[in-house]
Formats: C-alpha cells, sequence, structure tokens
C-alpha cells in the first residue's frame, strides 16, 4: 500500500484528520508560527463535506503537493463552495500544536507533525539525506519516532483548546491569491512551450483593417 500525505491523527484523542496548514502563515505567505498548524478534524464533518475532503486527498494532485492549503483553495466541494474559503469561514480549521499530530502515512507509521516540517526545513538547507537522518536519532530512551504510543482509553475531552481564529481572512485570501499568480505563470509557461512545438496554432498579430480601408478596396 502506498504512503498517503496529509492524513493524520491529534495524539492525545486519536480523532483522525487532515492537515491543512502544516505551519501559520501571515498575509504575505511569511511562516508566522511553525509550532502550530491549522487541521480538519475529518470525524466531525458531515458526510457530503467528509467525503469531499477524503476524495482530494487521495488525488494524485493532492499526493504530489507538500502543502494541503495549495490543493484546498482551487477544489470545490459538491454543493460547488471553495474547499479553503468553506473550512475556514465555517470555523473548521482548527489550530493544534504541530508535536500532537501524528501523521499517519500507513497502518503501521505514526510520525510527529513538527518531525516532519523539521526534515523539510533542514532539506530546504541542503542537507543531505543522511545528515538529516542523522540529526533525526532519538538518542532519548522514548519510543522510535515510527512508533505510536495512543491510547485508546483517552477521550475526544482532552482535546486543546482550539476557539480561536487561526488565520484572518485576509490571510486565507492572500494565500489563494499568491497560489493563483502562480498558477497563471505556469499556464503562461506551458502556452508558450506549446507555441514553441506548433508555431502555427499561435495567434497571428496585428491590427484588424479598418472600415474605411476595407470600403476603398471594396
Amino acid at each position: 500500500m502506498a504512503n498517503v500525505k496529509h492524513v493524520g491523527q491529534v495524539a492525545n484523542t486519536g480523532m483522525k484528520c487532515v492537515v491543512v496548514f502544516r505551519e501559520i502563515y501571515d498575509e504575505k505567505g511569511n511562516v508566522t508560527d511553525d509550532k502550530n498548524c491549522l487541521i480538519v478534524e475529518t470525524e466531525r464533518l458531515p458526510d457530503m463535506l467528509h467525503d469531499d475532503i477524503v476524495r482530494v486527498v487521495d488525488s494524485e494532485i493532492a499526493q504530489n503537493s507538500q502543502e494541503f492549503y495549495n490543493v484546498a483553495h482551487r477544489s470545490l466541494f459538491s454543493d460547488g463552495t471553495n474547499m479553503l474559503a468553506r473550512l475556514h469561514k465555517s470555523g473548521l480549521l482548527k489550530k493544534y500544536p504541530s508535536d500532537q499530530i501524528n501523521m499517519i502515512p500507513n497502518n503501521f507509521t505514526s510520525v510527529p507533525l513538527s518531525d516532519i516540517n523539521e526534515i523539510i526545513r533542514k532539506q530546504a538547507t541542503g542537507m543531505s539525506p543522511q545528515d538529516i537522518q542523522n540529526s533525526m536519532v532519538n538518542d532519548t530512551d522514548k519510543a522510535p519516532r515510527t512508533s505510536t504510543t495512543l491510547s485508546q482509553t483517552q477521550t475526544n475531552d482532552e482535546a486543546v483548546d482550539t476557539s480561536e481564529d487561526p488565520m484572518s481572512d485576509k490571510a486565507i485570501a492572500k494565500s489563494m491569491v499568491a497560489q493563483a499568480a502562480t498558477y497563471e505563470l505556469e499556464v503562461t509557461r506551458l502556452r508558450e512551450e506549446a507555441y514553441a512545438l506548433a508555431p502555427d496554432l499561435k495567434p497571428k498579430r496585428g491590427r484588424p483593417k479598418s472600415k474605411a480601408t476595407v470600403d476603398a478596396n471594396t
């Protein structure tokens, strides 16, 4: 079975979730809080929303994306509403410490999101896979990072308080606009590559003849 991205579990409750934002961003798209994340507790969702999110998470584009919000902001629920905007407006994006979210890519692995974020940050600095692996070695007596110590007796009442608004409307909108700009650039690039392969497809430039010129020729 292939590993699945973006799927996790709240450590102290066992509540299944989808990680929408691995970190918290400001209105300019800069990371302002790398210790917390925004998730959707999928087990609390109505059936339609739950099924739609699972469908998008399982899609090839989501599995090829490092950030689920990049996919959610251009995906729609079955009723036609924007997925990211609706999750935000409905208060379904919950803020949790990233070390309290365990990512579960398969039935045998459970890794704290905080560890994954740390690995991604180290990859961005150019560290080699071996150096990253060495730096992530757990030298304590705790259980290995790939195991889970979730107790089946823990209840939903132990969940952290997530009543605050994790991101402003403007911050969400800014992230969507920034992503849209990226896609526009990609569309332009692909179009130019297509025209390079088949120049006859490129629209002809030039000003249309004026009515006076047409009449004179007639």
